[in-house]
């Protein structure tokens, strides 16, 4: 076989290597390589599938959330293990007694109240707390057949009872109080809304305010039934005097929590000034003036009148006519009481049965019971003046009729708030009460 030489190569020169040529040999062998399947082609495209599927898969694990590993159980240790058994063992011999009290309890009928030091024998475990103990089979299984706690029915009248209210007891009042008043107010229903008699509230408070209430005037309400008494430096009075006065026990009213006589004795005189409250104590004799009720027209003309409204001897509205000369109501009548500020008329007495005379002529604005002291009474109406006739026996007149000066309307009592047989008159000018000794022809 001929070989070729291939002349040196000349580094200095800007010549390729020659091309090599190889032999036939060498060229028949890999014309015949060539020829068999690409396998190497098949293994490549395989390999770099996989590689790209484990890329996909790392990104994905790199994207998607890691979730949280399960919290391993807590290790108990086998000493702290011990220890809650034997707290648990303590706890049910605690039971145990508990049980045996409870029933002891029962049969004698006296249950005792739960203490604190019982509830402190067991040991509460909160979920967090790391010593967590656990029941073997055998602890549960002995504590499941335990029996129950029988309870029997309580005793009603031993059993506690519980109100699902305060009770607030009421408690006397040992001070005065001020009541100031409203429209609509009547000594009456003050009287009733704290307890008290009207006359307990007159009796403490000036006659002008009592007779004549109006809003806004201030009322002292003692805390009993009662009558207040300011005693008099010029009258040298005691204990005893005023006790008698108002008809109680002196001992009792030195001894009355209500008032303070600092250490005197009943028979020492009293300083002047000083302000005494009777409980039970009895002053006056009050007629309780009743307020009429007046409708006028717009030229201030008084429409009509009506007196003791709601009461059963009423007469309603009435038109107020009449009015014409005025006259004695009892003249056969002895003087006993004047007219003052505290006593809205003049006080006559007679034997029961004494008639009694219309003082002027006018229809009847009242015959009836009268429910504020006066008893059997008749009022009648002449124009703007009223006159009223009160602690009769007898009525000789109704409503609806028309009486002439000098008429018999009744015959002489003593009902009501009465201490004997005596005519209570009064004249009232547009229902305010006038003095009538000082009215020309009524004779007193």
């Amino acid at each position: 076989m001929a070989q070729f030489h291939e002349p040196p190569v000349d580094p200095q020169e800007d010549t390729s290597p020659s091309l090599a040529v190889r032999p036939r040999a060498w060229e028949a062998r890999l014309a015949g390589r060539t020829s068999q399947p690409n396998v190497a082609r098949w293994v490549g495209a395989a390999s770099l599938l996989g590689a790209f599927l484990i890329t996909a898969g790392a990104l994905l694990l790199l994207v998607l959330p890691v979730p949280e590993a399960p919290p391993a159980p807590p290790v108990v240790a086998q000493g702290d293990l011990a220890t809650a058994q034997d707290d648990l063992a303590t706890a049910q011999d605690d039971l145990a007694t508990a049980q045996g009290d409870l029933a002891t309890a029962q049969a004698t009928g006296n249950a005792p109240l739960p203490t604190l030091a019982a509830t402190q024998a067991v040991q509460v475990l909160r979920p967090d707390d790391a010593r967590l103990p656990t029941l073997d089979t055998r602890t549960l299984a002995q504590l499941l057949q335990r029996p129950p706690v029988q309870v029997g029915t309580p005793n009603p009248a031993q059993s506690l009872r519980y109100d699902p209210f305060t009770l607030i007891p009421e408690r006397p009042r040992s001070e005065f109080i001020e009541y100031t008043a409203v429209s609509g107010d009547t000594i009456d229903g003050i009287a009733k809304r704290y307890g008290l008699k009207a006359e307990s509230i007159a009796w403490c408070n000036d006659r002008r305010i009592v007779f004549v209430l109006r809003p806004g005037d201030v009322l002292r309400i003692p805390p009993v039934d009662g009558a207040c008494h300011l005693v008099l430096g010029t009258r040298n009075e005691t204990i005893a005097s005023i006790a008698q006065q108002y008809k109680v026990e002196p001992q009792k009213l030195a001894n009355s929590p209500y008032s303070n006589f600092a250490n005197l004795g009943i028979n020492d005189v009293l300083p002047g000034g000083l302000s005494v409250f009777i409980e039970g104590g009895q002053g006056e004799l009050i007629t309780w003036n009743v307020k009429s009720d007046v409708q006028k027209d717009e030229s201030g003309r008084i429409r009509s009148i009506s007196f003791a409204t709601g009461q059963r001897g009423s007469c309603g509205p009435v038109d107020p006519g009449g009015g014409v000369a005025w006259g004695n109501p009892l003249p056969n009548g002895t003087w006993v009481r004047g007219f003052s500020v505290g006593h809205t008329g003049i006080d006559l007495s007679a034997p029961v049965g004494t008639p009694i005379y219309a003082a002027n002529s006018g229809p009847v604005l009242f015959s009836g019971f009268s429910n504020w002291g006066y008893g059997e009474t008749v009022v009648l109406a002449h124009g703007p003046f009223s006159t009223l006739y009160a602690h009769m026996t007898t009525r000789n007149v109704a409503c609806g009729q028309f009486v002439t000066v000098g008429q018999v309307v009744g015959t002489v009592g003593s009902t009501g708030n009465s201490t004997g047989p005596h005519l209570h008159f009064e004249i009232r000018y547009n229902d305010t009460p006038q003095n009538p000794s000082g009215t020309p022809g009524i004779g007193w």
